[in-house]
């Protein structure tokens, strides 16, 4: 946002005090207010909050907190050593039948009724899963997740870049295999991680970001993604059909329906293009989002487009560790700099690191 938008912009502050009542227990869920519908992930805090009103008024003094799920039984982990924001490094909502699946890398915990729960709640699941694609096998490290609620079927990006399709999702659990993987074959490239994964269902198209090792981040796309496999000999790995150059990128959201790639970098920016499919080499983006002009501590947000109120959501972390920023952009299929409009909350809070955001409808 340019420094005369930025004055538009509403500005909340939040307190997160409410962290305190996640250590006192609590039931699996409460049935007194309505069912959360925004949820957010803090990985230094191994919790993921979750808000009723998923498009607060601007003009309310504060932002509450609704819900916060911590503790020792719901498989999200107990806060030690380095706070990070891979401690929960990927979300997955099941909207329509209110579940949650929350990556921890080594597993995957799963909370149906996900907008009740609440407190030190039980998960509903954990699953955790190892493949073989020659060599021995190995974990699968749950480290970007996207689910196709349509089939029914979870898509992992894993470390090294090989994905995992596992299907009947809804009802998995415990220690299990995928049904296929995919390995990309990238000649020499080094990966270090992914930065998201997507499936485009109506175009039938993988996508996955990876950073690699000394040269800029890009995209990797596969054509076929229902039936995309390659761990059955001889065709162990898979040279992408079409890949895309996307400097300083660190996640992404698709917008399936209308062919659309929002990107955000580490520099708190977040580029906008269109023709998502057709994107090739080093493309040019159609539209800017700059979330983190004239703000100290520029950092990647983790973003995520809610198409049914047209707003993009983006969560990002101070450098220090001591406060994170929360935005709601308005008119995400249009918003484009100077005219950027929305929300922005204040989060502090010990330790914070938030790592994901997720809406439903």
């Amino acid at each position: 946002m340019r420094p005369e938008t930025f004055e538009r912009l509403r500005r909340i502050g939040l307190a997160l005090a409410l962290f305190a009542l996640a250590s006192c227990g609590g039931g699996g869920g409460d049935s007194g207010p309505p069912g959360s519908k925004l949820f957010i992930t803090d990985g230094g805090n191994h919790t993921f909050i979750s808000i009723i009103n998923p498009a607060p008024n601007p003009n309310s003094p504060n932002l509450t907190l609704d819900r916060i799920v911590q503790g020792v039984n719901t498989g999200l982990g107990v806060p030690g050593g380095t706070p990070s924001i891979s401690s929960i490094p990927s979300i997955a909502l099941d909207a329509a039948n209110d579940r949650l699946f929350a990556s921890t890398q080594t597993s995957l915990v799963v909370f149906d009724g996900a907008g009740s729960a609440n407190g030190n709640t039980q998960s509903s699941r954990r699953i955790t899963a190892t493949y073989d694609i020659g060599g021995g096998p190995r974990g699968v490290n749950f480290y970007a997740l996207y689910l196709n609620t349509t089939n029914n079927i979870l898509y992992v990006a894993d470390l090294t870049g090989d994905v995992h399709a596992f299907n009947s999702a809804s009802t998995r659990n415990g220690a299990t295999t995928p049904d296929r993987t995919v390995t990309p074959n990238l000649g020499t490239t080094q990966v270090l991680f992914p930065f998201g994964i997507a499936v485009d269902k109506v175009r039938d198209l993988l996508y996955v970001g990876i950073v690699p090792s000394g040269s800029p981040a890009f995209m990797i796309v596969f054509n076929g993604a229902s039936t995309a496999n390659t761990n059955t000999a001889p065709n162990q790995s898979r040279v992408p059909d079409r890949t895309f150059v996307l400097p300083g990128a660190g996640s992404f959201h698709l917008d399936e329906a209308t062919d659309r790639l929002y990107v955000s970098r580490f520099d708190g920016v977040v580029w906008v293009f269109d023709n998502a499919s057709g994107l090739t080499s080093v493309p040019t983006q159609n539209r800017t989002i700059d979330l983190f002009l004239n703000l100290t501590g520029r950092t990647q947000p983790f973003i995520f487009v809610d198409t049914s109120r047209n707003k993009l959501y983006a969560v990002g972390n101070d450098p220090g560790g001591t406060f994170s920023r929360f935005f709601i952009i308005d008119n995400a299929s249009t918003a484009d700099e100077p005219n950027v409009t929305g929300i922005l909350a204040t989060i502090t809070a010990t330790n914070i690191r938030l790592s994901a955001v997720a809406v439903k409808p």
